[in-house]
């Protein structure tokens, strides 16, 4: 196994030397433009300030996503380039000139990101080699958290309308010192369009078709404006989708048709007010999905699994003078996650299928952040949240006995940051104590430098995963622990041209005491807390960005070698890998103007080899799934015969590659893998009509 990790990291030794050779051979082709150095407070701009400096002949098509505004990795907002994280930003112009279908097609094009399946059909997550699925992920939509609170599961496929996106910010690594207990490995931040950003009346409607089912058809409406002082969004969602079109089987070699047993139904209205520094949101989220796999054994015919979740906020950012800013908040969800009663599942004897429980989350934050001089400031704050669940008509009791549970978790929270001249420094710790589970303490500790074109990163943080409330329910021993990680992570960021910057990173990640999900012999659920698991490796993410249009090639790579791992997630042939996920992957995509309004866009994923388990005659064995392409293009007309009106054509998974969904772990009751879409060609119109500007 030894020389099998050596030969890695050859392989990787070579690949990165290529893909450097091919980034820099094309400099001849671009204009060598001396050093744009920042102005003052360029570091903090928006992205709209920036595009009006950038008209002014100072910032590059490029320059104006790397030194914009983000706050996803340190509350108050740093360029993205001295962002304290490794993050990337994903804006409303990509999304949509790549013809991206939904959040999943979005995703993968991100280093590190591969998903698999769950139980019911649920695909999910996983990072960095590691199936994250539970709790180990963050997804917010415009600040509000999308994790339900039983299972602190994230379910993805057609669930999140993308036309609505202004862009998205990905912490690619942990958040837990600002976020808490689910963003123990990576934090999804969805920004949708502000009322400011609608200024009128959008619509959309798009349809694909597979080779044998309908691949999606949704439609989207919003409505938005700035007036003065206040500001108003509504943007609805609703659509119907096939999971996939191809034919899924069971262990015991029974088989069903996915083609219309595997729907993916999303219902979401996103309401957001703001009057001065008063704002409201309001979500209601109702993802209805159909499924006949189960917890991987086929039944006799499809059942509903639905996921509803109503979420409240309201925040006022009260400036008490110019350098002090006080924000109260408070929150409210509910929510009814996995949840399936409907006759089929009243009759049927597998306890799987019938689950009725509801969850709610009451919370409240108070945060203060005080620049102390321009150069230094500091963020304090603390939060409480009360957990509810109650059971419905499944008849399974809490571990307390009761038909209703709850919790209260408290937690306190500090960051610091400094900016010298010689070094920019993030110092932050954040601490929690749950009446469920044992405490939990992360600091973290970040170290930015930029020398002319070149900006370094070295960053130490701790996080957690907090227990949700069935982990905790359905612990082995009554008892259950956060799991804690550490990660190191270094980047180094070049800006070759105004128009071209490359990052590479590398990381290293252990996670002790992992929550690991398993079936006992008598079919039952179980959590408990493992010895420890994590990964090691790099990834590397080369940009151009101009007028004519932009390219991004990024490659990924992990290895779990020299790492203790869960048997349940470890290949048991190859200990360099995890089940379900390839150790290495590219993605070349982006987008060429042919006019100023035609624009066409190529996206390629290469997946590499990757181990699930599978069924031949002789029974389940471990299969090794061979390398996949994933192509698609998509070609989008703007202000087609009317200003306004967007047409878009597209065709996906080209080769009509045969990928699956792979079940990233292993029980005594295995989900096989599950098959993704067939090819399919997709057509998408949407239309913006803009207010009149008084």
């Amino acid at each position: 196994m030894r020389k099998n990790y050596t030969r890695t990291f050859k392989s990787l030794h070579y690949l990165a030397t290529i893909a450097i050779f091919f980034c820099l051979f094309p400099l001849s082709g671009f204009s060598q433009d001396k050093t744009i150095v920042d102005t003052t407070g360029r570091d903090t701009m928006s992205l709209d300030k920036l595009t009006q400096l950038k008209s002014s002949g100072v910032s590059s098509e490029l320059e104006t996503v790397i030194n914009s505004g983000t706050k996803v990795a340190s509350i108050k907002s740093v360029s993205l380039r001295k962002s304290p994280g490794i993050v990337t930003i994903i804006t409303e112009e990509e999304i949509k000139k790549s013809g991206a279908r939904d959040e999943i097609d979005v995703l993968r094009l991100i280093p590190g990101i591969d998903f698999g399946v769950d139980v019911e059909g649920v695909v999910s997550i996983g990072m960095r080699g590691d199936w994250a699925h539970e709790g180990k992920v963050l997804l917010l939509l415009d600040g509000q958290e999308m994790n339900e609170i039983l299972y602190s599961t994230i379910q993805l496929g057609n669930h999140f309308d993308v036309s609505q996106i202004k862009r998205i910010e990905v912490i690619r690594g942990p958040g837990s010192a600002i976020y808490g207990g689910f963003a123990e490995y990576m934090v999804i931040s969805i920004i949708t369009k502000s009322g400011k950003d609608i200024n009128g009346i959008s619509a959309s409607g798009s349809y694909g078709e597979m080779q044998n089912a309908l691949g999606y058809r949704d439609i989207s409406l919003s409505v938005g404006d700035k007036i003065k002082d206040l500001e108003f969004s509504l943007a609805a969602f609703t659509g119907q989708a096939n999971r996939s079109d191809r034919t899924y089987t069971d262990v015991n070699g029974s088989s069903y048709n996915m083609a219309g047993n595997s729907a993916l139904n999303p219902t979401n209205i996103n309401l957001g007010i703001s009057y001065k520094g008063l704002s409201f949101r309001g979500i209601y989220d109702n993802y209805q999905m159909t499924t006949q796999d189960d917890y991987g054994l086929v039944q006799s015919k499809a059942y509903p699994v639905n996921f509803l979740s109503e979420l409240f906020e309201l925040k006022y950012i009260a400036k008490l003078s110019r350098k002090i800013t006080l924000t109260p908040l408070v929150s409210f969800k509910q929510e009814k996650p996995w949840n399936s009663t409907g006759p089929y599942a009243l009759q049927d004897s597998s306890a799987n299928l019938l689950y009725d429980k509801t969850a709610q989350r009451y919370r409240g934050s108070l945060t203060m952040s005080y620049d102390i001089t321009n150069k230094i400031n500091v963020i304090a704050g603390g939060e409480m949240y009360y957990d509810y669940a109650k059971d419905g008509i499944d008849t399974t009791p809490f571990i307390n006995g009761k038909r209703t549970i709850s919790y209260i978790n408290r937690a306190l929270y500090v960051q610091s940051l400094f900016k010298f001249r010689i070094v920019n420094i993030i110092l932050g710790a954040r601490y929690d104590n749950n009446s469920g589970y044992a405490p939990a303490f992360v600091p973290r500790i970040g170290l930015i430098k930029r020398i002319n074109n070149l900006t370094l990163k070295l960053l130490y943080n701790q996080s957690f995963r907090s227990p949700g409330i069935e982990d905790i329910d359905l612990s082995a021993s009554g008892t259950i622990k956060p799991e804690m990680t550490q990660v190191l992570e270094f980047e180094g960021g070049y800006e070759i041209t105004p128009d071209m910057y490359v990052t590479l990173n590398i990381f290293d990640i252990t996670t002790k005491n992992p929550i690991v999900y398993v079936v006992d012999t008598g079919g039952n659920e179980v959590y408990k807390n493992l010895n420890q698991q994590g990964s090691r490796g790099a990834e590397l993410d080369y940009r151009i960005k101009s007028s004519w249009g932009y390219v991004d090639f990024n490659y990924s790579f992990y290895t779990v070698a020299g790492k203790t791992t869960v048997p349940s997630f470890q290949v048991p042939i190859d200990n360099n890998m995890m089940l379900g996920f390839a150790a290495n992957k590219f993605n070349l995509y982006g987008y060429y103007n042919l006019t100023k309004d035609i624009s066409i866009a190529p996206t390629i994923s290469w997946i590499g080899r990757r181990y699930g388990y599978a069924l031949d005659g002789g029974g389940v064995y471990l299969k090794t799934y061979s390398p996949t392409i994933l192509a698609n293009l998509f070609i989008s007309y703007n202000n087609c015969l009317t200003h306004g009106l967007r047409i878009g054509i597209g065709c996906y998974n080209i080769f009509n590659s045969d990928y699956a969904f792979i079940q990233p772990y292993m029980t005594n009751v295995l989900h096989l893998a599950l098959p993704g879409q067939s090819r399919e060609f997709a057509l998408r119109l949407s239309y913006d009509l803009k207010f009149k500007k008084k």
